[in-house]
């Protein structure tokens, strides 16, 4: 959403909202058992990590600090996994702001 100042607020997803608000489930994909570990552990390590100018992608120290504290993620793959995810999320959170972006699961 884009304020009078010229900037654009990050706070909700508006497509999120507008689902939420109609009482709707959001039409996420189904995730098997494992990718469901992936995609929590990718939330409780936090998809972006502030920075000097704003929002930053996960970095590799964060994301290895946090794999050697959770049983579940033992791979060096799923830590660069993590970081991907990190770097997609913010790519698309911004290009989200763009009025006549589609969504990426209508993009296919």
């Amino acid at each position: 959403m884009q304020k009078s100042d010229g900037s654009v607020d990050h706070a909700e997803p508006l497509r999120i909202k507008a689902y939420l608000d109609a009482g709707e489930e959001p039409p996420f994909p189904e995730l098997s058992e494992y990718q469901d570990l992936i995609w929590r552990a990718f939330l409780e390590v936090g998809p972006a990590m502030t920075g000097a100018m704003g929002e930053v992608p996960l970095s590799w120290s964060e994301a290895d600090a946090y794999a050697r504290n959770s049983p579940e993620i033992t791979g060096a793959w799923e830590v660069q996994a993590l970081v991907k995810m990190s770097h997609e999320y913010l790519s698309e959170r911004r290009r989200g702001a763009e009025a006549l972006t589609k969504a990426p699961m209508e993009r296919l």
